[in-house]
């Protein structure tokens, strides 16, 4: 006896059906979207850049500032390399790494220093400036931020001394410990800045 085939084509196979249409729910154009990336505030200059001549001005800490707390409210960590480029970090690292190891152990904080004159040259006057002394910082950077501008920056007639333990149980350990840096770099102050030891008894740091 013969057998005559079928006419009709076979159906093509059935595609594997996703996670949701397994469940017995189709997903969404919300759920399949991504979320619109949040523009950053027309005053901040973003991408940080690093300045030609390596040198940081005021408003360069200013602007790192101020990007540090728009990014801690509206980027996940993921994305911080679009806000801090990878070379900008390790221009960071690499400068302040340098001059914090030209600095000795013991390091004398005198608030009787000369003052400088309008021609950065010493003058007789040794007005007392004012030490603030911060405590652990641990990656609070809000309160790192509050800390600045209630207390004031860095000036003349103002030192700041940080006694360590920067960048662990806080969420903003990374960019606590790069703004410090970037105080200390910073051209105007960097000799009213002082970061002492990192954290006593971490090993890996």
């Amino acid at each position: 006896m013969t057998l005559q085939a079928d006419s009709a084509a076979a159906p093509p196979p059935l595609p594997p059906p996703d996670s949701a249409a397994t469940n017995g729910i189709s997903p969404t154009a919300e759920e399949t979207s991504q979320p619109p990336r949040p523009t950053p505030p027309p005053e901040l200059r973003v991408p940080i850049w690093w300045p030609e001549d390596g040198t940081l001005s005021m408003d360069w800490v200013e602007n790192l500032m101020r990007c540090f707390d728009w990014c801690s409210r509206n980027v996940p960590p993921s994305e911080l390399p679009s806000v801090l480029p990878v070379e900008v970090f390790d221009s960071l690292i690499l400068v302040a790494s340098k001059m914090l190891h030209k600095e000795p152990n013991c390091v004398p904080v005198d608030p009787f220093r000369p003052t400088l004159d309008d021609n950065s040259t010493p003058s007789d006057s040794a007005a007392a400036a004012s030490v603030v002394v911060v405590g652990d910082v641990h990656g609070q950077l809000h309160d790192l931020l509050f800390l600045l501008q209630d207390a004031g920056f860095p000036s003349r007639d103002r030192i700041f001394v940080f006694n360590g333990d920067y960048v662990d149980r806080g969420a903003w350990g990374l960019e606590t410990f790069l703004l410090l840096l970037a105080w200390k770099v910073n051209r105007c102050y960097t000799f009213n800045f002082f970061i002492l030891s990192v954290c006593l008894g971490e090993e890996s740091l």
